[in-house]
């Protein structure tokens, strides 16, 4: 498999992000991205420049909906109606375009000093049909953590990373009861707008691209190099993302390269986000860089709860029960990876002849 990473959840000027596509990619180039999606609020506007630019490729999709339950929308080519108050709505319209849905931060609290205490969150989940969910999304994160003035201000000019302290628990339990009967894909979103501040003698850009760039991003497993042709470029990323062939890394601990998460069974690997069929010989298998030795350590999710943490850079674990596996790193204490599941199916008898 080949590693490809990605920024996903960026606002250009086409909504409310302040800059264009161009010194988007500009950005992604220079923080060593391969890709990047644009997601402007209910607009496309941006699609007809998608493409390669300084050799990132430039997705665009959409986040739909304006006051509450927001959804990334992508691999759509029209602009689907908001409809806040039934998102089933918006997910079937996705869908009827063949497009991916992820529910994008559905637990966030909001800020008294951002747009007046208002949060985006997701209250109805009567819902099917979505791909998967946001589970860390930075600027979210962020905002919720800030408080008050001062604080703002200490977070905005001495500890940027304040408040960030891993994803969203909420989030994370949710994806686990769902993921447990389900497929589902978790992403994260750097929600970026590179917004400019300007109160009084106050001027700052509050996170410019390139610099949540360097934070959250998405891995993609792809079974080939990214090709340097769009169409199929683009069914490489969102073909990954659909099968949940990806895991969420923090940039700002360690690079994911020499990261290793997979599934063995009778002598045949599987990598995250395949079923496996579960027999008396299946196990996990995990590799990090030894330059991280006596730091790591790793947490096995199981249907949703924890299941075991170990530490090591390369450890292989018995799987001795069906069901939905995930691995959660950590490198002294900091989060720093967290995958996709691994499902684990029983095979029937008449399936095993």
């Amino acid at each position: 498999m080949y590693q490809v990473l990605g920024n996903i959840h960026v606002h250009s000027n086409y909504s409310d992000g302040n800059g264009n596509i161009k010194e988007i990619a500009r950005a992604a180039k220079a923080a060593g991205l391969a890709y990047v999606i644009i997601t402007d609020h209910n607009s496309l506007e941006g699609l007809p420049e998608e493409g390669f630019i300084d050799d990132v490729l430039v997705l665009v999709g959409s986040e739909i909906n304006n006051t509450k339950h927001h959804y990334l929308a992508l691999g759509i080519t029209t602009e689907i109606p908001s409809n806040d108050n039934d998102p089933q709505q918006v997910i079937d319209a996705v869908n009827r375009q063949n497009g991916l849905g992820f529910i994008a931060h559905p637990f966030e609290k909001g800020s008294p000093l951002v747009f007046n205490n208002q949060n985006f969150c997701w209250s109805k989940w009567e819902i099917s049909g979505f791909t998967g969910m946001e589970v860390w999304n930075w600027c979210s994160q962020w905002r919720d953590g800030v408080r008050s003035l001062p604080q703002g201000l200490y977070y905005a000019y001495l500890n940027p990373y304040g408040p960030i302290s891993g994803p969203c628990p909420q989030s994370l339990a949710r994806f686990g009861q769902i993921s447990a009967q389900r497929r589902l894909v978790a992403i994260a979103g750097s929600d970026a707008h590179a917004w400019p501040i300007r109160r009084g003698l106050i001027r700052r850009t509050i996170f410019p691209y390139e610099f949540l760039f360097r934070t959250i991003n998405n891995c993609l497993l792809l079974e080939s190099p990214l090709s340097d042709k769009l169409t199929e470029a683009k069914q490489q990323v969102y073909g990954a993302l659909r099968a949940g062939r990806s895991f969420i890394v923090n940039c700002r601990v360690a690079d994911p390269a020499g990261f290793l998460f997979v599934a063995a069974n009778d002598h045949r690997e599987y990598p995250i986000g395949q079923t496996v069929p579960f027999t008396d010989n299946a196990f996990l298998q995990i590799n990090c860089p030894h330059e991280f030795s006596g730091r790591v350590r790793h947490r096995i999710i199981h249907n949703g709860k924890l299941l075991d943490e170990i530490p090591g850079c390369n450890v292989s674990i018995r799987v001795t029960q069906p069901g939905t596996y995930r691995l959660e790193v950590y490198i002294q204490k900091k989060p720093w990876l967290f995958t996709n599941p691994i499902y684990f199916q029983t095979v029937s008898t008449q399936d095993g002849e």
